[in-house]
């Protein structure tokens, strides 16, 4: 399945979770669900960052890191 896929089922999830009010199993079964889904993201996104490169000034390739991303937003 899809990252955006993956982001979708998650988000149904989440809704009914909020919305209806189920029996503790099938609640406990949909959360589980929820859970992997969010482990199966981070992975997918982990994945994705190691694979990010920025080229500098100079010319030179470098791994992107995230902190000195959100550094410079600040």
């Amino acid at each position: 399945m899809s990252f955006s896929k993956n982001i979708e089922e998650l988000e149904k999830i989440i809704q009914r979770l909020e919305r209806e009010a189920l029996p503790l199993e099938e609640a406990m079964e949909i959360f589980e669900r929820g859970v992997a889904l969010v482990k199966n993201c981070q992975a997918y996104l982990a994945e994705v960052q190691q694979k990010v490169m920025l080229v500098d000034e100079g010319g030179n390739e470098k791994a992107w890191e995230a902190e000195a991303q959100e550094e410079n937003e600040n």
